[in-house]
Parts: C-alpha cells; structure tokens; sequence
C-alpha cells in the first residue's frame, strides 16, 4: 500500500496527496514539494464545492483564500462585517445557506471566467453608498423603455 500525505498545510484536515509531490529531510528539517500547487488547490475547491453537506468553517476559509480576499473584503462583498465572516470560519455561527451557495457559485467562476457572480457582488458592495443617491432617468425610444443619454 503506498503511503500518503497528509496534506494539512491547506487548512482543512481531511486532505491526503497519494502523489505528486516530494518530501525531502534535509538537516533534520522536512521539505515539501507540491507539484501544480494551482491545480492541487483547484482541485481541493472543485471536491469542497461539489459535496453534499454544507462548508464548514475550515472549507469556507480554504474557499476565501483561493479567492485571496482578506475577510473584510468578502465580508463587503456579501453585505456581512468581517467579525461575522470570522465567526463563520470559527464555526460559532452557521453559514447561511444562501451565504455557502454565493461561495461554491464564486470558487466555480474562478475556475471559469465566463460567469457573473462576483462581478455583480462586487459592483453592489462597491457603489452601496452611491446607489442611495442615484436616480434612475429612462426615456422611451422606438416602443423601448432605455436609459437616458
């Protein structure tokens, strides 16, 4: 049977690499190697995203870190203060349903670019002040209610 790593270093505890990667001792010290870090992390997230169960507070935090957001970011992307996006990561508060879906929606489009989700949650937490104060001015042109000009 071949042994395997235990794969702690990702922050969830449940990772084991069968391979690629390398393990050297050198002066007593243990080195790791992974090989396409990127894919290997990619592919952690793609099996976090695709279970059944809701994340947990470790897979939330693996999953804002892919995103390299600080919590305070994601925090105001998702309309929360970032003591709450620490509580959730701390598995002191549930994560909302609606919260764990916004976060596997997020980690698919970073895998495909072609999605709109954090476009459109980053424009809402971004122009949340200047929306208070914005008008909305149509006109009608040709049968068509459009923005006006």
């Amino acid at each position: 049977m071949t042994k395997t790593y235990h794969y702690t270093e990702c922050g969830l505890p449940n990772v084991h690499l069968k391979n690629g990667y390398t393990l050297e001792i050198i002066d007593g010290e243990e080195y790791l190697s992974i090989d396409d870090m990127n894919g290997l992390h990619d592919a952690i997230g793609t099996e976090v995203v695709e279970k059944n169960q809701g994340l947990t507070g470790d897979e939330f935090k693996f999953l804002r870190l892919q995103f390299n957001q600080s919590r305070r970011v994601l925090g105001e992307l998702l309309g929360v203060d970032q003591q709450t996006v620490g509580r959730w990561e701390k598995e002191e508060t549930a994560i909302p349903k609606i919260v764990d879906a916004t976060m596997r929606q997020l980690f698919l489009e970073l895998l495909n670019e072609d999605s709109n989700l954090s476009y459109l949650l980053q424009k809402l937490a971004g122009t949340e002040a200047e929306a208070l104060m914005s008008e909305i001015i149509l006109e009608e042109k040709d049968h068509n209610w459009l923005k006006a000009v």
